[in-house]
Order: C-alpha cells, then sequence, then structure tokens
C-alpha cells in the first residue's frame, strides 16, 4: 500500500509499505481521506515536537477509513462502518520498519474494537489511541473528506469548554488557521461575545470573520493587539485568551488584554523545552484539555443540527500522491488545510 513517510529532516514522500495485519479485535479499513494537522504534522517532518522520535515514521492522525475486513473478536464494528482514525501503525509501536507518527496518511490501517476486546480480556490494555476510533454516520452531503474536520473540531470543543468560555465569557484568539477558525466556531455556538480573533494575514481574518463567525479581527501586522482589545471592549479587557500560534513571546505580549480575572490558555505545541509558564505568570494561566471523545456526540449534533459546516474548515482536496506539495502550499500560506483522498 501507499503510505505517506518522513525523515524528520523537512521531507515527506509516498512510499510502498505492506498493509497492516489484522489482529482477532481489530478491523482492516481502507482508508478514504486524512487531513493535514498543520502544527503537529508540521514539527513531524522537522523534528520540531516536545519529545524525541525516531524516523523515518508514517505520517497522518486525521484520518477516516471504511471497515472492509473484522477479526473473529469484533462486535462493535461492521463491514462497511466509517471509522475516524484508522492507523497504519499505533502510537508507541512499529509497522515494517517504520515508526508510528500515527499512520493516517496510508491507502490502509487498522481499528480496534476496545469494548470487545476487554470484554473477553478484562486485563487487555488497548492502545490509548483506540480510544479514538469512533464510528461516523453516513450522512447526505458530508463527504469522507469532511468527516475528517471533526477531529480537530472535537479536540478544540473540548478545549474551549474546560477553558471555561461560554454564555457570555469575552475571548481573544490568537492564530486563524485551521484550529483558531474551530475555537472561534465553538466558542460563537456556547455563546461567547465579543469573539475576537488576532492573525497576520487579511484574507486569514476576513475567513474567520465572514465564514466562521468572529465578531471583531485584529491584524497584528498593523494594529497593536492589547489596545485594540480594550477599545473593542471599552476598556474592560477579555476574560480568556486562547493561543494556537505557539509563539510563546507573542503569546506573552497579548496577556495584558485580559481583564483582572482573565486567564490564557496555551492550546500550541511548543518548542521542545519551553512552556507557557515561563513567559507568563502561573496565576495567569488556565488548563484546558481536548476531551476528544466526551465531544464525539456534540459533534454529530453539531453537522445533524447545521451549527457545523465542516468544508468550511478546509481549503483544498489533493490525491496522497501530491502530500510534498500539499505540505509546501501549507508553509507557503497557500493552504490553511488540505485533504488528501485515497479513494474507495
Amino acid at each position: 500500500m501507499k503510505a505517506a513517510v518522513t525523515d524528520g529532516k523537512g521531507k515527506v514522500w509516498v512510499e510502498d509499505v505492506p498493509v497492516p495485519e489484522v489482529g482477532p479485535y481489530q478491523c482492516l479499513c481502507r482508508t478514504l481521506a486524512c487531513a493535514t494537522c498543520t502544527g503537529t504534522d508540521t514539527k513531524h517532518i522537522f523534528d520540531k515536537l516536545p519529545w524525541e522520535q525516531k524516523y523515518p515514521g508514517l505520517l497522518g492522525h486525521e484520518s477516516i477509513g471504511r471497515v472492509v475486513e473484522c477479526g473473529p473478536g469484533v462486535r462493535n464494528l461492521a463491514k462497511g462502518d466509517l471509522v475516524l482514525r484508522p492507523a497504519a501503525a499505533y502510537p508507541g509501536e512499529t509497522h515494517a520498519g517504520y515508526t508510528s507518527m500515527w499512520g493516517g496518511f496510508a491507502e490502509y490501517g487498522l481499528v480496534t474494537d476496545a469494548a470487545a476486546l476487554k470484554e473477553a480480556c478484562p486485563d487487555a490494555s488497548p492502545n490509548p489511541y483506540t480510544q479514538f476510533q469512533l464510528p461516523v454516520p453516513e450522512v447526505a452531503g458530508v463527504t469522507p473528506g469532511d468527516w475528517t474536520m471533526i477531529i480537530t473540531l472535537k479536540e478544540c470543543a473540548g478545549y474551549v469548554h474546560t477553558a471555561g468560555v461560554g454564555f457570555d465569557t469575552s475571548l481573544l484568539v490568537l492564530g486563524a488557521g485551521a484550529v483558531g477558525m474551530s475555537m472561534c466556531r465553538h466558542a460563537k455556538i456556547f455563546g461567547a461575545w465579543p469573539v475576537i480573533v488576532v492573525a497576520r494575514r487579511d484574507e486569514q481574518l476576513d475567513y474567520v470573520r465572514d465564514v466562521v463567525g468572529a465578531d471583531f479581527v485584529i491584524n497584528a501586522t498593523r494594529e497593536n493587539v492589547v489596545e485594540r482589545v480594550r477599545e473593542i471592549t471599552a476598556g474592560a479587557g477579555v476574560d480568556r485568551i486562547i493561543d494556537t500560534t505557539g509563539a510563546l513571546e507573542f503569546a506573552a505580549s497579548c496577556v495584558p488584554a485580559l481583564n483582572d480575572a482573565g486567564r490564557i490558555a496555551g492550546y500550541a505545541t511548543y518548542p521542545r523545552g519551553s512552556n507557557l509558564a515561563e513567559f507568563v505568570p502561573a496565576g495567569r494561566i488556565v488548563a484546558a484539555r481536548t476531551g476528544e471523545v466526551l465531544t464525539h456526540q456534540y459533534l454529530l449534533d453539531c453537522v445533524r443540527l447545521g451549527l457545523v459546516k465542516l468544508s468550511d474548515f478546509y481549503s483544498h482536496v489533493m490525491p496522497l500522491e501530491d502530500i510534498a506539495h500539499g505540505f509546501e502550499m501549507i508553509w507557503r500560506k497557500e493552504a490553511f488545510k488540505i485533504v488528501f483522498t485515497m479513494g474507495e
């Protein structure tokens, strides 16, 4: 099968690797699509994540596949089901000599019926990644590529909620990429006002205001973020800041935009050996978490009720063979999120 491989030195390419073998409580999925996670995938490609890794690795984690084969112990999945996050190899494991960097950019991947495994073997410890391998329904007008978007959207929904954003919360989102957009949309669904988004390019800001729903946008290249936030909030400042940029000094420079009780949450993955607490007083930081499993039904309902249009959250669709070119487009700011397809 074809799979995307990276060397950690800035290169990503497609290579032939063996199809993974199906265990008794696993299903083999034909991967239909996998989307870029711009921050994490780029850090894999350039070996910039906080933890050390071995290369070469199988890239990608925002995947969706259709079950084509079930192991004899599978009870809760069936052939034909659409399932999120099939992986050529699970985190902490290897496949054919390649390290797992979640392995979603591959023509085939495995999902595990963890519930059936635990029922049959109570002492078993499924790989923690299996908790994210959840089914999604067939919905008219929603493509497999669209469904890959709920992975980021679910993570962001949990993060916005646990950061303390709700009805009448004022929020400043740093960054207008796919994650920043997701944070903005959930904050609006949860009743936050005003939701202000900061970025450096007008085309991003126009999109996040006109399509995603930000109340105000700020271009940090020509506006003073703190002064503009104070102006928008009539001098009060905001209740929360969520940083999606990973730029620690920039995030710290925005802290004065908080009101006296305000807090900042750092969603971004920061450079190895660094963290937000080195730049911001501990009393100004709020811990938040993604909660992807808990928000699964919420996102399905958001799609069903029309609160979230999944196609709003990616910019391009390309075949897997073009993955190197696709990442170059992202790095040149010609795309903000790409769905790579592998077909039925």
